[in-house]
């Protein structure tokens, strides 16, 4: 096979059908076959008597950025784009551990993995094979280029021009980039015409004209693009990062009917998992503990809590308290643990003066209710807990509502239904009041302090309500909520009762 690196660059045969084309692999050794040289293809006595043993040595070698570009994505929504590019992010990370978003494109650093995979020709094989199932499981053409060079914007480049060209060599990739037609930069179409007015047709073309011109015609990002695509500056990455998973399980030695004996165990997976969210300050809200047995269907214990955390004691005393209320159909042959939702990590400030808190912070105190609510949710079951919310509605009656405390309020207002004063208290059903020489009576004398309100709603569902609300005051400073009836006898009833 002719040396890669003394040709500058090889064409490989153009991709079709399932991408099946060859790709050249990167030789292990360099230099003349009757020579004695080392892993540089530089001859050792040479390097003896040069002197430049040391330097060479100390100089690592190049990446070799592997760009996968797939024109298709580009009539697909910018969601879609997105969503498939990172299913396709999750099979690259089987070649390689850095991965690279770019547009309708995906770059992956092979040259620590050339040896490892033996050579460039099977991470090919082992990418198209698993690509092409995917563009075909998304009913998208199976056809896509590739293109390997020692840059991430040449081996872009070099891609959408579906030229399929490797590049082993930095100092080669210039004569490389420039055959390439300017089309494959990521110009406007202002940009590409003053492109063509000036004659420009490749990129070999640009590298002729001065950058200063340049960057004052074209900006500074165009000089950059060039420059970065020839390695005369840095590229920053946007490497894909899997979504966190976490499940283990444990297979018991023998069964177990007593659940007070999987504290130890469900304490050690627990822990598993408190070591994993803080590696990765990450919490949890929701988890699944699962309880596995011989010939029947899994128990499964939903651990849902309402502030995320990653506390192992507040995690076990979670557990023990469903573990107190649950009976289990068969003897437990192994336990599993697996997280259902993971949440960014919100720490707690201490305090900085010892024994004391800061003023006005009540975290604390909010942290222990929320605490003391998932133990009562646990004890008492999730449908059991109620939560009162605001709905949209001038009737009192209609204007609050129950609903599971697990849940979030959908129907919740933002904005407060009535600036005028609520009482907290309603009462189930209004009491008449009566009316002697008129004045009210309750259990003693009644006094108006502010009103009317005045309401008139629900006449669409045919019960039609009219009523004028006032604050009153009892003799003993009571303060009640009252109306009076705009139609019919139009008496005078107590509603409702401020604390």
């Amino acid at each position: 096979m002719e040396d890669p690196d003394s040709t500058g660059q090889l064409p490989s045969p153009s991709i079709q059908g399932k991408a099946s084309a060859q790709v050249l692999k990167l030789p292990l050794s360099l230099g003349h076959p009757h020579r004695s040289t080392n892993k540089h293809g530089l001859d050792r006595n040479e390097l003896g008597k040069n002197g430049l043993g040391n330097e060479v040595r100390s100089k690592a070698k190049p990446n070799l950025w592997y760009a996968l570009y797939l024109p298709q994505l580009d009539q697909l929504p910018e969601s879609q784009q997105k969503t498939y590019l990172n299913q396709l992010a999750g099979l690259m990370q089987d070649v390689s551990s850095t991965v690279s978003f770019h547009p309708q494109a995906l770059i992956c650093e092979i040259r620590s993995s050339l040896k490892y995979f033996s050579g460039i020709d099977n991470i090919h094989r082992k990418l198209s094979e698993a690509i092409s199932e995917k563009l075909q499981q998304w009913q998208l053409p199976e056809q896509f280029s590739y293109a390997a060079s020692p840059t991430i914007s040449g081996s872009l480049l070099l891609a959408r021009s579906g030229h399929n060209r490797l590049v082993y060599r930095q100092e080669n990739l210039r004569s490389a980039l420039g055959e390439l037609s300017v089309e494959v930069l990521d110009l406007n179409k202002e940009q590409h015409r003053r492109l063509y007015n000036m004659g420009v047709r490749h990129l070999r073309d640009i590298w002729r004209l001065p950058s200063s011109s340049l960057r004052k015609r074209f900006g500074s990002h165009f000089v950059d693009l060039l420059n970065k695509a020839l390695g005369k500056a840095p590229e920053p990455t946007h490497n894909y990062l899997p979504p966190p998973a976490f499940t283990t399980s444990y297979e018991l030695p023998y069964e177990l009917e007593s659940l007070d004996r999987l504290l130890p165990i469900a304490d050690e997976l627990i822990a598993q998992l408190c070591d994993f969210l803080t590696q990765r300050d990450l919490s949890t809200s929701h988890m699944v503990f699962s309880l596995l047995h011989e010939k029947r269907s899994a128990t499964e214990i939903n651990l849902g809590l309402r502030i995320a955390s990653r506390n192992n004691e507040q995690l076990m005393l979670l557990l023990e308290t469903h573990f107190s209320k649950l009976l289990i159909p068969a003897p437990v042959i192994a336990v599993k643990l697996k997280v259902k939702k993971f949440d960014a990590f919100f720490g707690q400030s201490e305090s900085l003066l010892v024994g004391g808190r800061p003023s006005g912070s009540n975290s604390g105190s909010s942290n222990a209710l929320d605490q003391f609510m998932d133990q009562l949710q646990a004890r008492l079951g999730s449908e059991r807990l109620k939560n009162i919310c605001s709905v949209a509605e001038h009737c009192p009656e209609y204007a609050s509502q129950r609903q599971n405390y697990h849940q979030q309020n959908k129907t919740a207002m933002s904005k407060q239904v009535a600036l005028n004063p609520r009482p907290l208290w309603l009462l189930a059903q209004p009491q008449q009041l009566r009316v002697n020489k008129g004045r009210l009576y309750h259990r003693s004398n009644i006094s108006i302090l502010s009103g009317p309100e005045r309401i008139e709603s629900r006449w669409w569902t045919g019960e039609d309500i009219r009523r004028d609300y006032y604050v009153a005051e009892e003799s003993n400073g009571c303060r009640l909520w009252i109306y009076r009836e705009r139609r019919g006898e139009r008496n005078w009833y107590l509603h409702g009762l401020f604390s």
